[in-house]
Protein backbone atom coordinates (compact mmCIF):
# COMPACT_ATOMS: atom_id res chain seq x y z
CA UNK A 1 0.00 0.00 0.00
CA UNK A 2 1.15 3.49 -0.68
CA UNK A 3 2.54 5.26 2.38
CA UNK A 4 0.80 8.47 1.38
CA UNK A 5 -2.55 6.79 1.94
CA UNK A 6 -1.64 5.14 5.33
CA UNK A 7 0.05 8.02 6.91
CA UNK A 8 -1.58 11.40 6.81
CA UNK A 9 0.68 14.34 6.27
CA UNK A 10 1.07 17.18 8.71
CA UNK A 11 2.39 20.50 7.94
CA UNK A 12 5.68 21.30 9.71
CA UNK A 13 6.62 24.75 10.72
CA UNK A 14 8.53 26.51 8.02
CA UNK A 15 11.38 27.46 10.35
CA UNK A 16 12.20 23.85 11.32
CA UNK A 17 14.21 21.32 9.21
CA UNK A 18 12.41 18.49 7.51
CA UNK A 19 12.96 14.97 8.83
CA UNK A 20 14.92 13.74 5.80
CA UNK A 21 17.20 16.71 6.06
CA UNK A 22 17.65 16.21 9.73
CA UNK A 23 18.52 12.52 9.26
CA UNK A 24 20.91 13.38 6.49
CA UNK A 25 22.76 15.85 8.70
CA UNK A 26 22.75 13.72 11.85
CA UNK A 27 23.70 10.38 10.46
CA UNK A 28 26.31 9.66 7.90
CA UNK A 29 25.31 6.01 7.47
CA UNK A 30 22.28 6.76 5.39
CA UNK A 31 23.04 7.92 1.89
CA UNK A 32 21.21 11.08 0.96
CA UNK A 33 19.96 9.53 -2.26
CA UNK A 34 18.12 6.84 -0.31
CA UNK A 35 16.34 9.43 1.72
CA UNK A 36 15.16 11.09 -1.45
CA UNK A 37 13.53 7.90 -2.70
CA UNK A 38 9.72 8.25 -2.83
CA UNK A 39 9.20 5.20 -0.61
CA UNK A 40 11.60 6.59 2.00
CA UNK A 41 9.91 9.93 1.89
CA UNK A 42 6.52 8.33 2.29
CA UNK A 43 7.71 6.23 5.24
CA UNK A 44 9.26 9.19 6.96
CA UNK A 45 6.03 11.08 6.44
CA UNK A 46 4.22 8.14 7.99
CA UNK A 47 6.53 8.19 11.01
CA UNK A 48 5.97 11.85 11.55
CA UNK A 49 2.26 11.27 11.77
CA UNK A 50 2.49 8.55 14.44
CA UNK A 51 1.76 9.17 18.04
CA UNK A 52 4.49 8.77 20.57
CA UNK A 53 3.25 5.42 21.69
CA UNK A 54 3.03 4.16 18.21
CA UNK A 55 6.33 5.59 17.41
CA UNK A 56 7.94 3.83 20.34
CA UNK A 57 6.41 0.52 19.35
CA UNK A 58 7.43 0.90 15.74
CA UNK A 59 10.93 -0.68 16.20
CA UNK A 60 9.34 -3.75 17.71
CA UNK A 61 6.88 -3.95 14.91
CA UNK A 62 9.64 -3.58 12.39
CA UNK A 63 11.76 -6.26 14.09
CA UNK A 64 8.79 -8.63 14.07
CA UNK A 65 8.12 -7.93 10.48
CA UNK A 66 11.82 -8.41 9.70
CA UNK A 67 11.90 -11.73 11.51
CA UNK A 68 8.78 -12.89 9.67
CA UNK A 69 10.24 -11.85 6.41
CA UNK A 70 13.51 -13.58 7.22
CA UNK A 71 11.68 -16.78 8.12
CA UNK A 72 9.55 -16.53 5.00
CA UNK A 73 12.64 -15.92 2.93
CA UNK A 74 14.48 -18.80 4.54
CA UNK A 75 11.51 -21.05 3.96
CA UNK A 76 11.28 -19.82 0.38
CA UNK A 77 14.96 -20.44 -0.22
CA UNK A 78 14.72 -23.85 1.25
CA UNK A 79 11.71 -24.88 -0.70
CA UNK A 80 12.51 -23.11 -4.00
CA UNK A 81 16.26 -23.38 -4.22
CA UNK A 82 16.12 -25.48 -7.47
CA UNK A 83 14.22 -22.69 -9.00
CA UNK A 84 16.82 -20.17 -7.93
CA UNK A 85 19.59 -22.39 -9.23
CA UNK A 86 17.77 -22.73 -12.52
CA UNK A 87 17.21 -19.03 -12.65
CA UNK A 88 20.87 -18.46 -11.97
CA UNK A 89 21.94 -20.89 -14.65
CA UNK A 90 19.45 -19.44 -17.00
CA UNK A 91 20.59 -15.92 -16.26
CA UNK A 92 24.23 -16.97 -16.81
CA UNK A 93 23.29 -18.67 -20.06
CA UNK A 94 21.21 -15.70 -21.06
CA UNK A 95 24.10 -13.40 -20.37
CA UNK A 96 26.39 -15.59 -22.47
CA UNK A 97 23.75 -15.86 -25.23
CA UNK A 98 23.21 -12.14 -25.20
CA UNK A 99 26.95 -11.64 -25.57
CA UNK A 100 27.05 -14.16 -28.43
CA UNK A 101 23.99 -12.55 -29.96
CA UNK A 102 25.59 -9.20 -29.72
CA UNK A 103 28.69 -10.53 -31.47
CA UNK A 104 26.55 -12.16 -34.15
CA UNK A 105 24.56 -8.98 -34.60
CA UNK A 106 27.78 -7.06 -34.99
CA UNK A 107 28.93 -9.56 -37.62
CA UNK A 108 25.53 -9.40 -39.31
CA UNK A 109 25.63 -5.63 -39.38
CA UNK A 110 29.06 -5.73 -40.96
CA UNK A 111 27.91 -8.26 -43.59
CA UNK A 112 24.61 -6.56 -44.44
CA UNK A 113 26.09 -3.95 -46.89
CA UNK A 114 27.77 -6.64 -48.99
CA UNK A 115 24.60 -8.76 -48.81
CA UNK A 116 22.57 -5.84 -49.98
CA UNK A 117 24.98 -5.19 -52.83
CA UNK A 118 24.91 -8.85 -53.83
CA UNK A 119 21.13 -8.90 -53.68
CA UNK A 120 20.94 -5.85 -55.96
CA UNK A 121 23.42 -7.42 -58.38
CA UNK A 122 21.43 -10.66 -58.40
CA UNK A 123 18.21 -8.77 -58.98
CA UNK A 124 19.73 -6.95 -61.94
CA UNK A 125 21.16 -10.14 -63.39
CA UNK A 126 17.90 -12.04 -63.05
CA UNK A 127 15.71 -9.23 -64.34
CA UNK A 128 15.92 -10.40 -67.99
CA UNK A 129 15.41 -13.98 -66.91
CA UNK A 130 12.34 -12.94 -65.00
CA UNK A 131 11.05 -11.10 -68.05
CA UNK A 132 11.59 -14.19 -70.20
CA UNK A 133 9.92 -16.35 -67.60
CA UNK A 134 7.00 -13.97 -67.47
CA UNK A 135 6.82 -14.05 -71.26
CA UNK A 136 7.04 -17.82 -71.26
CA UNK A 137 4.36 -17.99 -68.64
CA UNK A 138 2.20 -15.62 -70.66
CA UNK A 139 2.81 -17.62 -73.81
CA UNK A 140 1.93 -20.83 -72.01
CA UNK A 141 -1.19 -19.23 -70.63
CA UNK A 142 -2.31 -18.12 -74.13
CA UNK A 143 -0.87 -21.06 -76.03
CA UNK A 144 -4.08 -21.99 -77.84
CA UNK A 145 -4.73 -18.46 -79.04
CA UNK A 146 -1.14 -18.03 -80.20
CA UNK A 147 -1.24 -21.33 -82.04
CA UNK A 148 -4.38 -20.25 -83.85
CA UNK A 149 -2.75 -17.01 -84.91
CA UNK A 150 0.56 -18.57 -85.96
CA UNK A 151 -1.19 -21.30 -87.93
CA UNK A 152 -3.07 -18.78 -90.10
CA UNK A 153 -0.46 -18.78 -92.94
CA UNK A 154 -0.34 -22.59 -92.96
CA UNK A 155 -4.12 -22.87 -93.03
CA UNK A 156 -4.32 -20.21 -95.72
CA UNK A 157 -1.76 -22.06 -97.84
CA UNK A 158 -3.64 -25.33 -97.42
CA UNK A 159 -6.92 -23.72 -98.47
CA UNK A 160 -5.30 -22.21 -101.55
CA UNK A 161 -3.71 -25.50 -102.60
CA UNK A 162 -7.07 -27.23 -102.21
CA UNK A 163 -8.84 -24.40 -104.11
CA UNK A 164 -10.96 -23.49 -101.07
CA UNK A 165 -10.79 -19.82 -101.95
CA UNK A 166 -13.77 -18.75 -99.84
CA UNK A 167 -12.17 -20.08 -96.64
CA UNK A 168 -8.87 -18.56 -97.71
CA UNK A 169 -10.46 -15.12 -98.05
CA UNK A 170 -12.02 -15.46 -94.58
CA UNK A 171 -8.64 -16.33 -93.07
CA UNK A 172 -6.98 -13.43 -94.88
CA UNK A 173 -9.66 -11.08 -93.59
CA UNK A 174 -9.13 -12.37 -90.06
CA UNK A 175 -5.38 -11.77 -90.36
CA UNK A 176 -6.04 -8.23 -91.60
CA UNK A 177 -8.35 -7.54 -88.65
CA UNK A 178 -5.74 -8.78 -86.18
CA UNK A 179 -3.11 -6.63 -87.85
CA UNK A 180 -5.24 -3.51 -87.48
CA UNK A 181 -6.11 -4.35 -83.89
CA UNK A 182 -2.50 -5.02 -82.86
CA UNK A 183 -0.74 -2.59 -85.12
CA UNK A 184 2.38 -2.40 -82.90
CA UNK A 185 2.79 -6.13 -82.39
CA UNK A 186 5.65 -7.41 -84.53
CA UNK A 187 4.48 -11.02 -84.33
CA UNK A 188 1.02 -10.18 -85.61
CA UNK A 189 2.51 -8.04 -88.37
CA UNK A 190 4.80 -10.91 -89.36
CA UNK A 191 1.81 -13.26 -89.56
CA UNK A 192 -0.03 -10.64 -91.63
CA UNK A 193 2.94 -10.39 -94.01
CA UNK A 194 3.01 -14.17 -94.48
CA UNK A 195 -0.73 -14.20 -95.09
CA UNK A 196 -0.33 -11.43 -97.65
CA UNK A 197 2.24 -13.57 -99.44
CA UNK A 198 -0.19 -16.49 -99.54
CA UNK A 199 -2.92 -14.15 -100.81
CA UNK A 200 -0.61 -13.05 -103.62
CA UNK A 201 -0.07 -16.72 -104.46
CA UNK A 202 -3.85 -17.16 -104.56
CA UNK A 203 -4.12 -14.14 -106.82
CA UNK A 204 -1.57 -15.66 -109.19
CA UNK A 205 -3.42 -18.98 -109.08
CA UNK A 206 -6.76 -17.35 -109.87
CA UNK A 207 -5.24 -15.36 -112.71
CA UNK A 208 -3.71 -18.62 -113.93
CA UNK A 209 -7.19 -20.12 -114.12
CA UNK A 210 -8.11 -17.37 -116.57
CA UNK A 211 -5.27 -18.40 -118.89
CA UNK A 212 -5.79 -22.18 -118.65
CA UNK A 213 -8.27 -24.50 -120.25
CA UNK A 214 -11.48 -23.87 -118.32
CA UNK A 215 -15.20 -23.75 -118.89
CA UNK A 216 -17.61 -20.96 -117.97
CA UNK A 217 -18.40 -22.15 -114.37
CA UNK A 218 -14.72 -22.30 -113.40
CA UNK A 219 -14.02 -18.91 -115.00
CA UNK A 220 -17.06 -17.32 -113.37
CA UNK A 221 -15.98 -18.69 -109.99
CA UNK A 222 -12.43 -17.39 -110.43
CA UNK A 223 -13.66 -13.92 -111.41
CA UNK A 224 -16.00 -13.78 -108.42
CA UNK A 225 -13.17 -14.58 -106.05
CA UNK A 226 -10.99 -11.94 -107.71
CA UNK A 227 -13.80 -9.47 -107.13
CA UNK A 228 -13.94 -10.43 -103.47
CA UNK A 229 -10.20 -9.91 -103.14
CA UNK A 230 -10.71 -6.28 -104.21
CA UNK A 231 -7.27 -6.02 -105.79
CA UNK A 232 -8.62 -4.82 -109.16
CA UNK A 233 -11.56 -2.77 -110.25
CA UNK A 234 -14.06 -4.11 -112.76
CA UNK A 235 -12.26 -2.72 -115.81
CA UNK A 236 -8.90 -4.12 -114.72
CA UNK A 237 -10.52 -7.45 -113.97
CA UNK A 238 -12.14 -7.54 -117.39
CA UNK A 239 -8.80 -6.70 -119.00
CA UNK A 240 -7.12 -9.49 -117.02
CA UNK A 241 -9.84 -11.90 -118.15
CA UNK A 242 -9.41 -10.99 -121.81
CA UNK A 243 -5.62 -11.18 -121.51
CA UNK A 244 -5.76 -14.60 -119.87
CA UNK A 245 -8.22 -16.08 -122.37
CA UNK A 246 -6.25 -14.49 -125.19
CA UNK A 247 -3.06 -16.12 -123.90
CA UNK A 248 -4.79 -19.52 -123.80
CA UNK A 249 -6.07 -19.02 -127.34
CA UNK A 250 -2.59 -17.99 -128.52
CA UNK A 251 -1.12 -21.17 -127.07
CA UNK A 252 -3.70 -23.29 -128.87
CA UNK A 253 -3.00 -21.48 -132.14
CA UNK A 254 0.75 -21.76 -131.63
CA UNK A 255 0.37 -25.51 -131.18
CA UNK A 256 -1.36 -25.70 -134.56
CA UNK A 257 1.41 -23.63 -136.13
CA UNK A 258 4.11 -25.83 -134.58
CA UNK A 259 2.36 -28.94 -135.82
CA UNK A 260 2.15 -27.49 -139.32
CA UNK A 261 5.85 -26.55 -139.33
CA UNK A 262 6.77 -30.05 -138.18
CA UNK A 263 4.66 -31.56 -140.96
CA UNK A 264 6.21 -29.33 -143.61
CA UNK A 265 9.74 -30.02 -142.38
CA UNK A 266 9.01 -33.75 -142.34
CA UNK A 267 7.71 -33.64 -145.90
CA UNK A 268 10.55 -31.29 -146.90
CA UNK A 269 8.05 -28.85 -148.34
CA UNK A 270 6.54 -31.40 -150.78
CA UNK A 271 3.09 -31.40 -149.18
CA UNK A 272 1.28 -28.58 -150.97
CA UNK A 273 -1.88 -29.14 -148.99
CA UNK A 274 -0.17 -28.44 -145.66
CA UNK A 275 -0.84 -24.64 -145.69
CA UNK A 276 -4.53 -25.26 -146.46
CA UNK A 277 -4.85 -27.83 -143.66
CA UNK A 278 -3.08 -25.45 -141.32
CA UNK A 279 -5.40 -22.55 -142.13
CA UNK A 280 -8.48 -24.75 -141.85
CA UNK A 281 -7.42 -26.02 -138.43
CA UNK A 282 -6.36 -22.52 -137.39
CA UNK A 283 -9.70 -21.01 -138.37
CA UNK A 284 -11.61 -23.74 -136.52
CA UNK A 285 -9.68 -23.18 -133.30
CA UNK A 286 -9.78 -19.39 -133.74
CA UNK A 287 -13.55 -19.37 -134.25
CA UNK A 288 -14.24 -21.64 -131.30
CA UNK A 289 -11.80 -19.83 -129.04
CA UNK A 290 -12.89 -16.27 -129.85
CA UNK A 291 -16.58 -17.17 -129.69
CA UNK A 292 -16.08 -18.81 -126.31
CA UNK A 293 -14.24 -15.77 -124.97
CA UNK A 294 -16.93 -13.37 -126.19
CA UNK A 295 -19.80 -15.45 -124.79
CA UNK A 296 -18.00 -15.97 -121.49
CA UNK A 297 -17.20 -12.26 -121.25
CA UNK A 298 -20.82 -11.31 -121.94
CA UNK A 299 -22.05 -13.69 -119.27
CA UNK A 300 -19.54 -12.72 -116.58
CA UNK A 301 -19.10 -8.98 -117.08
CA UNK A 302 -22.09 -7.68 -119.02
CA UNK A 303 -25.07 -9.83 -118.08
CA UNK A 304 -24.04 -10.41 -114.46
CA UNK A 305 -22.11 -7.26 -113.68
CA UNK A 306 -21.92 -6.36 -109.94
CA UNK A 307 -24.39 -3.81 -108.67
CA UNK A 308 -21.58 -1.61 -107.35
CA UNK A 309 -20.44 -0.73 -110.88
CA UNK A 310 -20.56 2.91 -111.90
CA UNK A 311 -22.64 4.28 -114.74
CA UNK A 312 -19.65 4.38 -117.14
CA UNK A 313 -18.51 0.84 -116.38
CA UNK A 314 -20.73 -0.96 -118.97
CA UNK A 315 -19.48 1.35 -121.71
CA UNK A 316 -15.87 0.70 -120.81
CA UNK A 317 -16.50 -3.04 -120.60
CA UNK A 318 -18.10 -3.03 -124.06
CA UNK A 319 -15.12 -1.06 -125.34
CA UNK A 320 -12.68 -3.65 -124.00
CA UNK A 321 -14.62 -6.47 -125.65
CA UNK A 322 -14.76 -4.58 -128.94
CA UNK A 323 -11.00 -3.96 -128.79
CA UNK A 324 -10.33 -7.64 -128.11
CA UNK A 325 -12.55 -8.81 -130.95
CA UNK A 326 -11.07 -6.26 -133.37
CA UNK A 327 -7.55 -7.31 -132.49
CA UNK A 328 -8.38 -11.00 -132.95
CA UNK A 329 -10.07 -10.39 -136.30
CA UNK A 330 -7.13 -8.27 -137.44
CA UNK A 331 -4.71 -11.03 -136.43
CA UNK A 332 -6.73 -13.56 -138.43
CA UNK A 333 -6.78 -11.29 -141.46
CA UNK A 334 -3.00 -10.74 -141.22
CA UNK A 335 -2.48 -14.50 -141.06
CA UNK A 336 -4.68 -14.98 -144.11
CA UNK A 337 -2.72 -12.33 -146.05
CA UNK A 338 0.49 -14.11 -145.15
CA UNK A 339 -0.54 -17.70 -145.86
CA UNK A 340 -3.19 -17.62 -148.58
CA UNK A 341 -0.60 -16.96 -151.34
CA UNK A 342 1.03 -20.28 -150.33
CA UNK A 343 -2.13 -22.20 -151.34
CA UNK A 344 -1.94 -23.00 -155.02
CA UNK A 345 -5.09 -25.10 -155.29
CA UNK A 346 -8.17 -22.88 -155.71
CA UNK A 347 -10.34 -25.69 -154.34
CA UNK A 348 -8.70 -25.18 -150.99
CA UNK A 349 -9.16 -21.43 -151.30
CA UNK A 350 -12.84 -21.98 -151.99
CA UNK A 351 -13.20 -24.27 -148.99
CA UNK A 352 -11.42 -21.74 -146.79
CA UNK A 353 -13.61 -18.91 -148.06
CA UNK A 354 -16.72 -20.95 -147.33
CA UNK A 355 -15.46 -21.79 -143.86
CA UNK A 356 -14.62 -18.16 -143.12
CA UNK A 357 -17.99 -17.02 -144.48
CA UNK A 358 -19.83 -19.34 -142.12
CA UNK A 359 -17.57 -18.18 -139.31
CA UNK A 360 -18.30 -14.53 -140.08
CA UNK A 361 -22.02 -15.29 -140.28
CA UNK A 362 -21.96 -16.84 -136.82
CA UNK A 363 -20.06 -13.83 -135.51
CA UNK A 364 -22.57 -11.49 -137.12
CA UNK A 365 -25.01 -12.43 -134.36
CA UNK A 366 -22.51 -10.90 -131.98
CA UNK A 367 -22.08 -7.81 -134.11
CA UNK A 368 -18.70 -8.90 -135.53
CA UNK A 369 -19.40 -9.56 -139.20
CA UNK A 370 -16.04 -9.39 -140.99
CA UNK A 371 -17.07 -10.77 -144.39
CA UNK A 372 -16.30 -7.44 -145.99
CA UNK A 373 -12.60 -7.82 -145.09
CA UNK A 374 -12.30 -11.28 -146.66
CA UNK A 375 -12.93 -10.31 -150.28
CA UNK A 376 -9.76 -8.18 -150.80
CA UNK A 377 -7.59 -10.83 -149.17
CA UNK A 378 -8.94 -13.68 -151.28
CA UNK A 379 -8.84 -11.49 -154.39
CA UNK A 380 -5.12 -10.89 -153.78
CA UNK A 381 -4.60 -14.60 -153.10
CA UNK A 382 -6.37 -15.56 -156.35
CA UNK A 383 -4.37 -12.93 -158.25
CA UNK A 384 -1.12 -14.28 -156.81
CA UNK A 385 -2.08 -17.89 -157.42
CA UNK A 386 -3.14 -17.45 -161.04
CA UNK A 387 -0.07 -15.33 -161.70
CA UNK A 388 2.14 -18.09 -160.34
CA UNK A 389 0.30 -20.63 -162.49
CA UNK A 390 0.82 -18.54 -165.62
CA UNK A 391 4.47 -17.95 -164.78
CA UNK A 392 5.06 -21.65 -164.19
CA UNK A 393 3.47 -22.48 -167.56
CA UNK A 394 5.57 -19.81 -169.28
CA UNK A 395 8.78 -21.03 -167.65
CA UNK A 396 8.04 -24.60 -168.70
CA UNK A 397 7.41 -23.37 -172.28
CA UNK A 398 10.50 -21.18 -172.48
CA UNK A 399 12.99 -23.59 -170.92
CA UNK A 400 13.45 -25.90 -173.93
CA UNK A 401 13.60 -22.94 -176.33
CA UNK A 402 16.64 -21.21 -174.90
CA UNK A 403 20.03 -21.96 -173.38
CA UNK A 404 20.23 -18.72 -171.45
CA UNK A 405 21.72 -19.32 -168.02
CA UNK A 406 22.34 -23.01 -168.80
CA UNK A 407 25.89 -23.40 -170.07
CA UNK A 408 26.65 -26.61 -171.87
CA UNK A 409 23.02 -27.44 -172.60
CA UNK A 410 21.98 -27.87 -176.20
CA UNK A 411 18.59 -26.95 -177.64
CA UNK A 412 16.47 -29.47 -179.53
CA UNK A 413 15.61 -29.01 -183.16
CA UNK A 414 12.03 -27.97 -184.01
CA UNK A 415 11.36 -31.41 -185.47
CA UNK A 416 12.29 -32.95 -182.11
CA UNK A 417 10.64 -30.41 -179.82
CA UNK A 418 7.70 -28.77 -181.50
CA UNK A 419 5.99 -31.44 -183.57
CA UNK A 420 5.16 -35.10 -183.13
CA UNK A 421 7.39 -37.47 -185.11
CA UNK A 422 4.38 -38.86 -186.99
CA UNK A 423 3.43 -35.42 -188.25
CA UNK A 424 6.82 -34.21 -189.44
CA UNK A 425 6.28 -35.25 -193.04
CA UNK A 426 2.87 -33.57 -193.29
CA UNK A 427 2.43 -30.69 -190.88
CA UNK A 428 -1.25 -30.22 -189.96
CA UNK A 429 -2.54 -26.67 -189.86
CA UNK A 430 -6.01 -25.18 -190.00
CA UNK A 431 -7.44 -23.53 -193.09
CA UNK A 432 -8.89 -20.01 -192.89
CA UNK A 433 -12.37 -21.51 -192.65
CA UNK A 434 -11.26 -23.74 -189.79
CA UNK A 435 -9.69 -20.74 -188.05
CA UNK A 436 -12.97 -18.87 -188.37
CA UNK A 437 -14.82 -21.90 -186.98
CA UNK A 438 -12.48 -22.06 -184.03
CA UNK A 439 -13.70 -18.64 -182.93
CA UNK A 440 -17.24 -19.97 -182.55
CA UNK A 441 -16.45 -23.41 -181.11
CA UNK A 442 -17.22 -24.06 -177.41
CA UNK A 443 -14.48 -22.80 -175.17
CA UNK A 444 -14.40 -26.06 -173.24
CA UNK A 445 -13.16 -28.00 -176.28
CA UNK A 446 -9.44 -27.39 -177.05
CA UNK A 447 -8.39 -27.16 -180.70
CA UNK A 448 -7.62 -30.66 -181.95
CA UNK A 449 -4.99 -29.39 -184.35
CA UNK A 450 -2.66 -28.72 -181.42
CA UNK A 451 -2.52 -32.43 -180.57
CA UNK A 452 0.16 -32.88 -183.22
CA UNK A 453 2.34 -30.27 -181.55
CA UNK A 454 3.30 -31.63 -178.07
CA UNK A 455 5.04 -28.51 -176.79
CA UNK A 456 2.06 -26.33 -177.68
CA UNK A 457 -0.35 -28.88 -176.21
CA UNK A 458 1.55 -29.08 -172.93
CA UNK A 459 1.66 -25.31 -172.70
CA UNK A 460 -2.07 -25.07 -173.45
CA UNK A 461 -2.85 -27.69 -170.82
CA UNK A 462 -0.83 -25.77 -168.21
CA UNK A 463 -2.73 -22.55 -168.93
CA UNK A 464 -6.09 -24.32 -169.02
CA UNK A 465 -5.28 -26.01 -165.70
CA UNK A 466 -4.73 -22.59 -164.14
CA UNK A 467 -7.96 -21.28 -165.68
CA UNK A 468 -9.94 -24.32 -164.56
CA UNK A 469 -8.75 -23.76 -161.03
CA UNK A 470 -9.79 -20.12 -161.34
CA UNK A 471 -13.37 -21.14 -162.24
CA UNK A 472 -13.94 -22.32 -158.65
CA UNK A 473 -13.14 -18.88 -157.26
CA UNK A 474 -13.16 -16.15 -159.88
CA UNK A 475 -13.56 -12.63 -158.50
CA UNK A 476 -15.30 -10.47 -161.05
CA UNK A 477 -13.09 -7.48 -160.35
CA UNK A 478 -10.03 -9.55 -161.26
CA UNK A 479 -11.03 -10.32 -164.85
CA UNK A 480 -9.12 -7.37 -166.28
CA UNK A 481 -6.05 -8.03 -164.14
CA UNK A 482 -6.01 -11.74 -164.92
CA UNK A 483 -6.47 -11.06 -168.62
CA UNK A 484 -3.55 -8.66 -168.46
CA UNK A 485 -1.42 -11.29 -166.67
CA UNK A 486 -2.45 -13.89 -169.24
CA UNK A 487 -1.47 -11.60 -172.11
CA UNK A 488 1.85 -10.84 -170.43
CA UNK A 489 2.45 -14.58 -170.13
CA UNK A 490 1.45 -15.20 -173.74
CA UNK A 491 3.65 -12.31 -174.86
CA UNK A 492 6.60 -13.73 -172.94
CA UNK A 493 6.06 -17.19 -174.41
CA UNK A 494 5.52 -15.80 -177.93
CA UNK A 495 8.66 -13.70 -177.66
CA UNK A 496 10.64 -16.77 -176.62
CA UNK A 497 9.27 -18.62 -179.67
CA UNK A 498 10.19 -15.70 -181.98
CA UNK A 499 13.74 -15.64 -180.60
CA UNK A 500 13.95 -19.40 -181.08
CA UNK A 501 12.94 -18.94 -184.70
CA UNK A 502 15.31 -16.01 -185.20
CA UNK A 503 18.41 -17.32 -183.40
CA UNK A 504 18.01 -20.98 -184.46
CA UNK A 505 20.00 -22.32 -181.48
CA UNK A 506 19.59 -25.93 -182.68
CA UNK A 507 22.07 -25.24 -185.50
CA UNK A 508 24.88 -25.61 -183.00
CA UNK A 509 24.11 -29.33 -182.97
CA UNK A 510 26.15 -31.66 -185.14
CA UNK A 511 24.29 -32.96 -188.08
CA UNK A 512 23.10 -36.49 -187.56
CA UNK A 513 22.51 -39.19 -190.09
CA UNK A 514 18.85 -38.22 -190.19
CA UNK A 515 18.57 -35.75 -193.02
CA UNK A 516 15.96 -33.16 -192.34
CA UNK A 517 16.32 -30.28 -194.69
CA UNK A 518 16.93 -26.93 -192.98
CA UNK A 519 13.88 -25.68 -194.83
CA UNK A 520 11.81 -28.33 -193.02
CA UNK A 521 12.92 -27.04 -189.63
CA UNK A 522 12.02 -23.53 -190.65
CA UNK A 523 8.64 -24.73 -191.87
CA UNK A 524 7.96 -26.41 -188.52
CA UNK A 525 8.79 -23.19 -186.71
CA UNK A 526 6.61 -21.14 -189.03
CA UNK A 527 3.64 -23.45 -188.56
CA UNK A 528 4.18 -23.54 -184.83
CA UNK A 529 4.25 -19.75 -184.63
CA UNK A 530 1.14 -19.53 -186.77
CA UNK A 531 -0.69 -22.00 -184.55
CA UNK A 532 0.53 -20.19 -181.46
CA UNK A 533 -0.65 -16.74 -182.51
CA UNK A 534 -3.77 -17.69 -184.49
CA UNK A 535 -5.08 -20.67 -182.52
CA UNK A 536 -3.63 -20.92 -179.01
CA UNK A 537 -3.65 -17.22 -178.08
CA UNK A 538 -7.26 -16.49 -179.13
CA UNK A 539 -8.46 -19.73 -177.58
CA UNK A 540 -6.95 -19.12 -174.13
CA UNK A 541 -8.18 -15.54 -174.15
CA UNK A 542 -11.71 -16.78 -174.92
CA UNK A 543 -11.29 -19.50 -172.31
CA UNK A 544 -10.64 -16.85 -169.68
CA UNK A 545 -13.22 -14.26 -170.71
CA UNK A 546 -16.03 -16.52 -171.93
CA UNK A 547 -15.28 -19.78 -170.17
CA UNK A 548 -14.40 -18.53 -166.73
CA UNK A 549 -16.31 -15.25 -166.52
CA UNK A 550 -19.09 -16.00 -169.03
CA UNK A 551 -18.44 -12.64 -170.63
CA UNK A 552 -17.78 -11.70 -174.27
CA UNK A 553 -14.62 -10.60 -175.96
CA UNK A 554 -16.42 -7.56 -177.33
CA UNK A 555 -16.90 -6.32 -173.76
CA UNK A 556 -13.16 -6.35 -173.10
CA UNK A 557 -11.77 -2.89 -173.65
CA UNK A 558 -8.11 -2.11 -173.86
CA UNK A 559 -6.98 1.44 -174.20
CA UNK A 560 -3.27 0.85 -174.70
CA UNK A 561 -1.31 -1.53 -176.89
CA UNK A 562 -0.42 -4.55 -174.76
CA UNK A 563 2.83 -6.50 -174.89
CA UNK A 564 0.98 -9.37 -176.53
CA UNK A 565 -0.13 -7.14 -179.40
CA UNK A 566 3.44 -5.95 -179.87
CA UNK A 567 4.67 -9.53 -180.08
CA UNK A 568 1.85 -10.42 -182.52
CA UNK A 569 2.76 -7.47 -184.68
CA UNK A 570 6.40 -8.53 -184.60
CA UNK A 571 5.37 -12.03 -185.75
CA UNK A 572 3.28 -10.59 -188.54
CA UNK A 573 6.25 -8.54 -189.73
CA UNK A 574 8.45 -11.63 -189.73
CA UNK A 575 5.75 -13.53 -191.61
CA UNK A 576 5.48 -10.82 -194.25
CA UNK A 577 9.25 -10.73 -194.69
CA UNK A 578 9.35 -14.51 -194.95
Amino acid sequence: MDGSDSFPKRNAPSDTLALPELLATSSGDIPPAMLKHPDASAYLGYLTNLSLHDLQSEPTSLSSSSAQLTNALTTLCHTSYPTFLSLHATASTLTTSISSLSSSLDSLLSILPSLESSARTFAQETREIQKERRKASLVLEHHDKLYDVLSLPMLLDSCIRNHNYNEALLLASHASTLSQRFSHNSLIQSVRAECDGRVQAMLVQLLGVLSDQAKLPALFRAVNFLRKMEVMDEQELALAFLSGRGAYLDRALSAVETEMKGTMEGDQGQDREAPARYLKRYVDIWREGVQDVISQYNTIFLERAPSTSSATTPTLLHMLLSTFATYRIQSLLDLLRQNLPMISDPAHLTALLTQLTYCSTSFARLGLDFRGFLAPIFVDAVRTGIKQGFEAAADAWCAPLTTTGKPGKSVQKPSQLLVASSAVSSLPKPTPAQLQALLSNPVNVPPQVLASYPHLAVYLNAILTALNSLRMLAPVELMGDILAELEITLAKSGLALLRYARDKPWKTLKRSSISEEPSKEDEIIDVTMELYFTVLVPFVRRALVEGVYSSSMEGVHQNTVSELEQVVNEWKEIRLKG
